[in-house]
This record gives C-alpha cells, sequence and structure tokens, in this order.
C-alpha cells in the first residue's frame, strides 16, 4: 500500500536546484529501492536473516536502534492501558452483578455503564488522544478508554451467560455468599473466554498505541510509525508490521495454551 501510494519514491530534496543531476538520480535510487516489491522482500528477508533491519530512509538511522529506543515507551502505555482497561472493566461488571442480585440501583447503574461504555466506543482514538493531551494526562489512559468499552461489553456478556448456569442458581440456593459465587462459579468457569479476549486485547491495544502516541506527542513505536507513513518509510513500516504481527501471535498462541490448559484441568 506505502509502494502504491501517490508520492511514493519522491523526495523533497530533490527540488533543490543546488544539487547535481548525479545527486538527484542518486535520492531517486535510494527512495525508490521499495518500486519492485517481489525484489524489495528478497533482500529485505535475506537482510532479516542476519538481524539486519536496515535503515530508516526518513530518519538516516538503523531501524533496529530506532525501535529499541522507543520500544520501551510503546510496552509501558500498551501496558498499562491494557492493566487499567482490564481493572475497570472487571470491576464494573462484576459490581454491577452484585447489585443486581440485591436490587440495589441496578437498572440504574447498568444504564449509566451501558451509556459510558457506548459513549467512549462512539468517539474516535484521535478525539480521546487529543483529549488527554489537552488535558496533560498519560496517553496509557487513552488507550485504556478505547479498549475499556469493548472489554466491558464482551465480559459483560460472558458473564451475564454464566449467571444462569443452574450451578449458580442451586450455589444461590444453598445459600453461599455473593461475592463467593461470583468468584467460583461465575468468574472461574469463564476465565478461558477471558483469556481468549485477553490475547484480543492485545492486538487492540497495539494499534490504539500508535495514533495514541503520534497525538499526545509520545515517543514510542506508535509515534515513529505515524512519522514514517508520512514520509513514505518503507523500511520502517515493514518491519514495525513484522513485530506487531509476531506480538499478537504470541499472544494469541498464550491465550490458546491457557484456554487449552484450563479446560484438560477441567
Amino acid at each position: 500500500m506505502v509502494r502504491l501510494a501517490p508520492g511514493f519514491g519522491v523526495d523533497e530534496r530533490m527540488l533543490d536546484a543546488r544539487l547535481s543531476n548525479a545527486s538527484i538520480q542518486s535520492i531517486a535510487r535510494e527512495r525508490g529501492d521499495g518500486g519492485n516489491i517481489a525484489a524489495y522482500y528478497v533482500t529485505y528477508l535475506g537482510r532479516l536473516l542476519r538481524g539486519d533491519l536496515g535503515n530508516s530512509v526518513s530518519l538516516g538511522r538503523p531501524v533496529r536502534e530506532l525501535l529499541a529506543q522507543r520500544a520501551g515507551v510503546s510496552l509501558r502505555n500498551a501496558g498499562m492501558g491494557l492493566i487499567l482497561a482490564w481493572t475497570a472493566a472487571m470491576a464494573v461488571v462484576l459490581s454491577l452483578e452484585w447489585f443486581r442480585a440485591r436490587g440495589i440501583f441496578s437498572q440504574l447503574g447498568e444504564a449509566a455503564a451501558s451509556f459510558a461504555a457506548g459513549a467512549l466506543l462512539c468517539v474516535p482514538a484521535a478525539l480521546l488522544a487529543i483529549a488527554c493531551f489537552y488535558f496533560g494526562a498519560a496517553p496509557a489512559l487513552a488507550v485504556s478508554a478505547i479498549l475499556f468499552p469493548r472489554l466491558f461489553r464482551y465480559t459483560q456478556n460472558l458473564v451475564r451467560q454464566a449467571e444462569g448456569a443452574p450451578h449458580v442458581l442451586a450455589a444461590h440456593a444453598l445459600g453461599e455468599s455473593r461475592w463467593r459465587v461470583l468468584w467460583l462459579h461465575v468468574v472461574t468457569p469463564v476465565l478461558p473466554e477471558l483469556a481468549a479476549l485477553a490475547g484480543v486485547s492485545v492486538s487492540m491495544a497495539a494499534g490504539a498505541v500508535i495514533p495514541v502516541e503520534a497525538l499526545c506527542d509520545s515517543p514510542g513505536v506508535g509515534q515513529l510509525v505515524w512519522q514514517a507513513a508520512l514520509a513514505r518509510d518503507l523500511q520502517v513500516i515493514v518491519n514495525v508490521t513484522l513485530l506487531i504481527t509476531a506480538l499478537t501471535a504470541a499472544a494469541n498462541l498464550a491465550a490458546d495454551l491457557a484456554r487449552a490448559t484450563r479446560k484438560a484441568g477441567a
């Protein structure tokens, strides 16, 4: 897509009238390395096997060095965003179920939580990032606000479905405490599904970090990707795409293994 984008292979340095024809041709060859996509990937994979990720055309530095410098910031933003989103989603869902069982503000609380989740779901990620930047909040807060409505709705559906199971009704009839029923008979059986959702949430966080870091001026990989996309820097974009793909695959594999282990133990 980057290769087919308008202006690919064009560099503003080529507009400098002081440059010679040889210099302009050299810049054109440098920017046009990705013109033949098949040849580009053959060369790229050969370098990748040697641990060479290439050099950024727009920044003039090795991509490996750029990623190593910025990865810590992105991991912190995504990790804290995931922790905040999961904590908020689980706290709200379990609180609603507890209030619903006791009949205390159940309809009002559920309506308020659904309204808040729906409102956050409708707000563009860019607007949430701008709001965090305006109020001086951490980028992780914007990431958590993006993830929360998705985690909340799916988790609520799982818990609500588990609430109707016969063994849950029997536990209530035997007089077990509400929190014990929620934890042992509702949350524990749906842990495999929550593990699968956790794997998916990692890829969602990776996608949310890019606009958040770009708009919040956070020096992470997301900001690097944004700058590379504007500069049509194929070397950076390909490597970051491969990195995100590997991270998503690893998270999904870990979630599948946890889910299989849980079902085997059951």
